[in-house]
């Protein structure tokens, strides 16, 4: 396949709908850095422990957007959040860094992405040169500092000076991109006695059996599988947890696929997922019962991708009313691209392309008319006026070749490369066909997927 998985990525989303509070930016002097945009985004993904990223911890970190304009070139030598009231006064509950001494200094790691690629593994000193229009992405494992009632604001230290941006309210999206759905969540029985604690296999401890029927829309890494007990809110209840890996706490969380165990044990790699699937696929799950496992205990399910995590509404052991079933088809488009490469597909039906996707001066350029038709967007060119209006439901985009400003409904926005001609071919950087398009973009060594999905609802 084309694909082959994109496990392994710090995923680069952007999810539109996110709340933003409108509060001035400071000027860009004296640190040459403009914050033109920065707002969380949503908390679906495991990527980073406090100190380390591509190394998950058992808790899914903060996702926020970072959009800064760095003008003819500045270093940038630290990136700091903070946690804020919606005024912007400290409430102190929690700190991030990009750089912290070694000694005496507190704060946890804040993992800094640009188009899939993570500039600081750990705490280091200094960012790099960035120059002219830069979108990142901000990830910070949680520490209890993630939920809802916080804000957070940006200090960014340059080689010229110290920039703060706006507050951004916590955001947490109560549905996902992901491209699954959970079918069914349901109770079974307590009859059971499949796995251990560690390993999958009888211990002569009765297990909780739950049934989960998972539809993938195409072939997905599936990560991990989390089972909580929780009140009828869905708020975690402390009373154990069941996972497929190491990350964090609990037990093993023992999965059948008919006859077939899927997990033996737990995977000694944490970032190793359960498995790839596609279609319509039936799980058999057995938690080992701690005591907490009972008639009237509250569940819910975390399925854990590459694109994003789907989360079950509570479903009450022994309440055959409370099982969650869901038959909604889905409705979006997926297109696959591989930069350097004629080869992409369409919801994994393979087409060649006019003009490879290619990088030019860091930014990944792909071909507008085909990923616009793939979409169902209507795509019109205006060879006196060289541009290209792009019009997709309620979005109309313009742009002009070689220009970066763009109208999108009427009003400017700007490009961080201009569209340009490539052989006859209109390009333009994928960054803004995410961010014009409603769509939500993921790399991974040269992969590109581009996605129009609508959240896809469990709760």
């Amino acid at each position: 396949m084309l694909r082959r998985g994109l496990r392994t990525i710090i995923a680069c989303l952007t999810l539109f709908g996110a709340v933003t509070v409108t509060n001035p930016v400071l000027a860009a002097d004296p640190s040459g850095v403009q914050v033109k945009q920065f707002r969380f985004l949503d908390k679906e993904l495991d990527r980073i422990s406090l100190d380390k990223t591509s190394v998950p911890d058992g808790t899914r970190d903060g996702h926020l957007s970072l959009l800064l304009d760095a003008g003819d070139g500045v270093e940038i030598k630290t990136i700091t959040m903070k946690t804020a009231d919606a005024s912007g006064k400290d409430t102190n509950h929690g700190i991030w860094k990009t750089w912290k001494a070694p000694t005496g200094d507190i704060g946890n790691l804040l993992a800094v992405v640009q188009d899939g690629k993570i500039r600081n593994t750990t705490f280091q000193q200094s960012l790099g040169t960035f120059k002219g229009v830069a979108q990142l992405e901000l990830y910070a494992s949680d520490n209890n500092g993630m939920k809802p009632g916080e804000y957070y604001y940006l200090e960014i230290a340059t080689s010229k000076g110290t920039v703060k941006s706006n507050v951004t309210p916590y955001a947490d999206n109560e549905v996902s991109y992901a491209p699954v759905a959970i079918r069914e969540f349901s109770w079974q029985d307590l009859d059971s006695d499949r796995t251990g604690i560690a390993e999958f296999g009888p211990d002569e401890r009765k297990d909780g059996h739950f049934r989960l029927k998972l539809s993938f829309a195409q072939k997905t890494d599936l990560l991990a599988v989390i089972l909580r007990p929780t009140d009828k809110d869905g708020k975690e209840a402390y009373q154990g947890i069941w996972r497929t890996n190491r990350a964090g706490t609990g037990w093993l969380l023992g999965i059948m696929q008919g006859e077939n165990v899927v997990t033996q044990g737990f995977k000694k790699d944490v970032k190793e997922p359960v498995g790839s699937f596609r279609g319509n696929v039936t799980f058999d799950l057995y938690a080992n019962n701690n005591g907490s496992i009972k008639n009237g205990q509250y569940y819910t399910i975390e399925v854990e991708t590459s694109f994003g995590t789907v989360i079950s509404k509570p479903v009450q052991f022994g309440d055959p009313a409370s099982n969650y079933f869901n038959d909604k088809a889905f409705g979006f488009k997926t297109i696959f691209l591989k930069l350097d490469s004629t080869t992409a597909a369409i919801d994994e039906q393979e087409t060649t392309l006019e003009v490879a996707p290619f990088t030019l001066e860091g930014r990944t350029m792909v071909p507008i008319r085909f990923i616009g038709e793939a979409l169902g967007a209507k795509v019109d060119w205006n060879g006196q006026e060289r541009k290209v209006t792009l019009v997709k439901d309620d979005v109309k985009v313009e742009l002009v070749i070689d220009r970066k400003d763009a109208l999108v409904n009427g009003k400017p926005s700007e490009l961080d490369a201009p569209a340009i001609i490539r052989d006859s071919i209109t390009l333009v950087p994928v960054r803004f066909v995410s961010e014009s398009m409603n769509m939500k973009v993921f790399f991974d060594e040269g992969e590109i997927v581009i996605t129009d999905a609508k959240e896809q609802k469990s709760k």
